[in-house]
Order: C-alpha cells, then structure tokens, then sequence
C-alpha cells in the first residue's frame, strides 16, 4: 500500500499519544468504509514514552495487510532527529451483514424470507461476508446454518443458469464462424460448467459450456 499522510506538530517532544492520534487518524481516512467510523486497536507505543521532537509525522501503510483486520503503520521523522516506529494496527469495523434467518438445510435455494441484516464484526469471519440480502437471493445454500449464522460466499453455490428441460440458445463457434440456434437442456447447468444439450433442428445431442443464462456454448 502506498498511502501516506503527514501531520504537523509543535509538541516539543512526541508523546506515545500524540503518535497514537496520528495513527488512528490516518486509519480511519484510509479505511473503505470512510467516513464510517471503525473500532482501533493499537498495539503500541508504549504510553509514557517520549520521542525527539519532529516538525512533521510522515504515517504510512508498511507493507501490506487486511483493510477490514489488521495493519502495520510507519510513523517517520525526517528531521530535526530522524526515528521510524512501527505501530500494529487491530480494525474492529462494525457493519451489516447478511445471516441467516431461521435454521436452513444444505441444497436450500435462498429467498428473501430465508435472510437478515445484522450488525457484525466482517473481520471475524472465515470467509468473505455479504453485506446484501440481494447477493444470496437464487442462490443454493452448500452447508446447513442455524438461525443468526453469517452466510459467507464459500457457503453458496453458483446460481443455476440453465435447467434441464428449458429451451436455450446454442451458440457453435470455431474458425471464425459464430452460428446461434435452439437447443433444449438435458441437465441444470451453473457458470462455466459443461452440460449436454439437444440441437433441436438436428437432433443432435452434443456437450457446451454454461456462458450465460439459457445459453450455451460449443465448439464445431
């Protein structure tokens, strides 16, 4: 992470205080969810320690780190007294997040009675939150949960693009020749997935890639 920001003092000397306010200020600015305020964590410095005085604290990101969980900042003085302290940084970020409502069993297709927002820690979490009911709305639940539990994208299978039975667009492509006709689906299909389909102006039977919703395609 590149972003930096310099705050100018005039403190004869730089109290663990002062540092920490610069700190937290410069994480907060730099959080994604900004101006929303987040709950910090500093491990450091140690308070009653007193640094060189310094006409400007230049704060920054030192290497990388979870924006929604953990940090390192920089704080450097070039002058008068060059000195460099790391300070590790704890984001506690309260937001909504979708749960679920009541007790769901796995292969449950998720509708919006099934949902809820709540407040929580996105950071706590395995895997990667929903922060709306909508991005679950269709989808197929891959593990049971009891009510209150965090729906995380790894609990949610595509969506199913194409069922079996439904008339879909085949789309053969090679050569630099695109042709399109109607073919009828043999099985479910979600992104990307291969399926079999039946063209139904030749009868053929013949295996595609799931690219679209009701639409196939495959190779000549």
């Amino acid at each position: 992470m590149l972003a930096c920001s310099a705050y100018s003092t005039a403190t004869p000397d730089e109290s663990a205080a002062t540092i920490r306010q610069a700190v937290e200020r410069f994480v907060q600015e730099q959080n994604p969810n900004h101006p929303a305020p987040a709950d910090l964590v500093l491990s450091g410095p140690p308070t009653g320690v007193h640094y060189p005085a310094c006409q400007r604290l230049d704060v920054r990101f030192f290497g990388s780190g979870d924006p929604y969980s953990a940090q390192t900042v920089a704080v450097h003085c070039a002058e008068p007294t060059p000195w460099t302290i790391y300070v590790p940084v704890r984001i506690v970020q309260s937001q909504k997040i979708v749960v679920a409502a009541h007790s769901l069993v796995a292969g449950t297709v998720l509708t919006a009675s099934d949902l809820t927002l709540m407040p929580g820690n996105a950071a706590s979490l395995a895997g990667a939150p929903l922060a709306s009911v909508a991005q679950a709305l269709g989808r197929t639940l891959r593990f049971g949960t009891v009510a209150g539990q965090p729906i995380t994208q790894s609990m949610l299978a595509a969506p199913i693009w194409v069922h079996g039975g439904d008339n879909v667009t085949l789309v053969a492509e090679g050569d630099g020749v695109r042709i399109s006709t109607l073919a009828q689906a043999i099985e479910n299909g979600r992104p990307g997935q291969s399926i079999l389909v039946r063209n139904l102006q030749s009868g053929r039977v013949v295996r595609g890639t799931v690219t679209a919703v009701a639409t196939v395609q495959a190779p000549f």
